[in-house]
């Protein structure tokens, strides 16, 4: 040890105690915002999540109406808004958009043709039928009607759930969800995982397309919480899936970062997957089973939750007064249901 030193300290020589000291004992705090501290915190699912989890993600006020107009792409949080829109009567129009755009490349491509007549040149635009074959997406309208029903939208609701994609590597385009297999060819065909910029890019792009045409819209992106189905990139699922799910955060977070005009980021996922491993009763599986479905009592809160605070606290409670979810469920703790899980009743 060097003469006049000590280890661990930034000075040679400590000046005692008092105000002098106090950067030896303390580290700054400011306005820090902290981690829940004590378990009773999620004892009330609507408290937790209002005072602990969508701090700087909800609006200062209300920013929808009973008869704003708001379109929801993707799958999971924007499905399940739209049928609970159209359920209780809030719905003022509706607009069929192609089912399960999870990546940002279907996303984007999918907006620029709305937006602009134009595809992107970076997605192969291929769905399921009914029938269960894959088969070209035709779109139900012409380009124009599409056109003006983004321009006429108050909001927009995109649910990302993807960032593992199938690659052309001839032409570098993305498939917008998986690859027929009628089509698909071994040394053509590339499983890869997308990077957090190049998802940011196209957030960005889609922010941009919108704006071209709708400037006064509201954007709001939110995460999926549902974990993978399957994966072909040779590692588990389940840590593939937090490759994915963490790519696409952070990439919603690089999108927004110097820009948060009429943009938001709803935390849907942080809802399931941070403060669901701290309740008292699982978030997945509690319904049917399926360990990728999350509870309807969760999804009924995380969407009673952005009702509130983009519509307000009057259009919510008129909303799920007379709402009667499809799952029949009993009043529980806190007015919360209970929850039948393998037979027994866990308390909300």
């Amino acid at each position: 040890m060097l003469k006049g030193t000590e280890v661990g300290s930034l000075t040679a020589s400590r000046e005692g105690s008092g105000p002098a000291s106090w950067p030896e004992t303390a580290w700054h705090k400011g306005k820090a915002i902290h981690y829940p501290k004590q378990s009773a915190i999620f004892d009330n699912l609507k408290e937790c999540i209002e005072s602990n989890i969508l701090i700087g993600h909800k609006p200062n006020a209300p920013l929808l109406n009973k008869d704003s107009r708001l379109t929801t792409i993707g799958s999971c949080f924007a499905a399940e808004l739209r049928h609970f829109l159209s359920d209780v009567n809030l719905s003022s129009n509706s607009f069929w958009v192609p089912s399960g755009l999870n990546n940002t490349f279907a996303l984007r491509d999918f907006i620029s043709w709305c937006a602009t007549g134009k595809e992107t040149s970076s997605g192969y635009r291929y769905e399921r039928k009914s029938d269960g074959s894959v088969a070209d997406w035709i779109p139900n309208d012409s380009q124009q009607e599409y056109f003006e029903h983004l321009q006429q939208t108050d909001a927009f609701v995109f649910t990302l759930g993807l960032s593992e994609v199938w690659e052309d590597i001839q032409t570098g385009k993305v498939f917008w969800r998986g690859i027929p297999e009628q089509i698909f060819e071994t040394n053509r065909h590339n499983f890869r995982q997308t990077t957090v910029q190049e998802n940011a890019e196209n957030l960005k792009d889609i922010v941009a397309l919108i704006r071209s045409i709708n400037p006064k819209a509201h954007i709001i992106f939110t995460l999926s919480p549902v974990p993978l189905k399957a994966t072909f990139n040779q590692h588990s699922c389940v840590t593939s899936d937090c490759v994915s799910k963490s790519t696409l955060r952070i990439a919603i977070n690089e999108a927004m970062q110097n820009d948060n005009t009429n943009l938001w980021y709803w935390p849907s996922f942080e809802i399931v997957k941070w403060m669901g491993c701290h309740l008292p009763y699982p978030v997945y599986g509690t319904d049917d089973g399926n360990v990728r479905h999350v509870s309807r009592h969760v999804v009924i809160q995380i969407i009673e939750s952005f009702i509130n605070a983009f519509y307000g606290e009057n259009i919510a409670f008129k909303a799920f007064e007379n709402y009667v979810p499809s799952l029949k469920v009993l009043k529980g703790k806190d007015g919360q249901p209970p929850f039948i899980y393998k037979g027994t009743i866990v308390k909300g």
